[in-house]
C-alpha cells in the first residue's frame, strides 16, 4: 500500500492535540476575585494643618463700643479688596495707608478677640511672588480704655508679617502669639508688671529697658540686621495694668482651678 502525504497525520494537528489534550472540559473556570483597592487614608498631618476658623475671611474690619465689649474671631485676608466708599472714615490726618487691617476697640469695656491672619496671593503663588515687592505688614489695633484686652494670634504658614498694637489704659493685656512670631516685642506699664512665659524667654533676646519699656527680639537675633525692621512688630501699653505674653500652643500650669480664658492665655 502506498501512502500519500495527505493520510499522514500533521505535526500540526499533534501539536494541538497535546496543548489542548491536557484541559479537561468538564471542570468549571477558575474563580476570579477581582483585586478591589482600599482608599487612601488622609496623612494626620494634612488633617492637622486644615485651619480651623468658622467665621469668613475680611479686610479692613473695624468695630467699635462704648459700654458693651467685643468679643469673637476675626478673620483677616489682607488681600481682599473693599472700595473705601463703603469703609469707616479714617481719622483726620489719616491716609488709605494708615487704616488698619482689623481695628477693635471697647471704650467702658475689654476687648476678647480670636484672630487668624491669612496669606496672600503672592505668597501663595511663589512663581507670582517673583520680581514682587515683600508683602506690607498685616496691621491689628486693639485698644480699650476701661478694660482688659485678652488675644490670641493664629497665622498661616504664608502670611505675611503682622504689626499689632495694643492699649488698655486701666486694664491688663494678655497676648497669645503664634511660634512662627519672629521680631520685635515692646511691653510698657507705668504701674502694673511685665512677664513672658517661660519658653518664650528662651526664644527672647533683651535690647533694653528704657523708663516704663522693656523691648525684646524674639527668635534669631542676627535676622535683625542694619537696615529697618520689616518683620513681625508687637508693641503692648497698660498704663494702669499687667502684660503677659505666651506662645498660642503653650500650656502653663496653674496652682488653681481657673476658667477656660484663664488657662487659654496663662496667668
Amino acid at each position: 500500500m502506498i501512502v500519500t502525504p495527505g493520510d499522514q497525520p500533521s505535526k500540526q494537528s499533534s501539536d494541538q492535540k497535546v496543548q489542548f489534550g491536557d484541559v479537561n472540559p468538564d471542570e468549571p473556570p477558575p474563580s476570579y476575585s477581582p483585586h478591589i483597592e482600599s482608599p487612601p487614608i488622609a496623612s494626620g498631618s494634612t488633617l492637622s494643618s486644615t485651619p480651623t476658623y468658622k467665621s469668613k475671611p475680611t479686610n479692613f474690619l473695624s468695630l467699635s463700643n462704648s459700654d458693651s465689649s467685643i468679643c469673637g474671631e476675626f478673620v483677616i485676608d489682607p488681600s481682599i479688596r473693599i472700595p473705601s466708599s463703603i469703609l469707616p472714615p479714617l481719622r483726620q490726618d489719616d491716609t488709605e495707608d494708615d487704616r488698619k487691617n482689623l481695628n477693635l476697640r471697647s471704650q467702658n469695656s475689654s476687648v476678647n478677640a480670636d484672630i487668624w491672619l491669612l496669606g496672600t496671593p503672592s505668597s501663595q503663588d511663589p512663581e507670582s511672588a517673583i520680581g514682587a515687592d515683600k508683602p506690607r505688614r498685616t496691621t491689628i489695633a486693639l485698644i480699650s480704655d476701661h478694660g482688659s484686652i485678652r488675644a490670641q494670634v493664629h497665622t498661616l504658614d504664608d502670611a505675611a508679617p503682622f504689626l499689632l498694637t495694643a492699649r488698655a489704659n486701666h486694664g491688663t493685656i494678655r497676648l497669645a502669639v503664634p511660634r512662627s512670631f519672629h521680631g520685635l516685642l515692646s511691653l510698657s506699664t507705668r504701674h502694673g508688671s511685665t512677664s513672658l512665659s517661660d519658653t518664650l524667654v528662651e526664644n527672647a533676646t533683651q535690647l533694653s529697658q528704657i523708663d516704663d519699656t522693656r523691648r525684646y527680639f524674639i527668635g534669631d537675633f542676627q535676622a535683625l540686621g542694619e537696615v529697618a525692621w520689616e518683620g513681625d512688630l508687637v508693641e503692648l501699653d497698660a498704663t494702669h495694668g499687667s502684660l503677659r505674653v505666651k506662645y498660642i500652643d503653650e500650656v502653663e500650669e496653674t496652682h488653681a482651678k481657673k476658667g477656660f480664658l484663664s488657662r487659654l492665655f496663662g496667668k
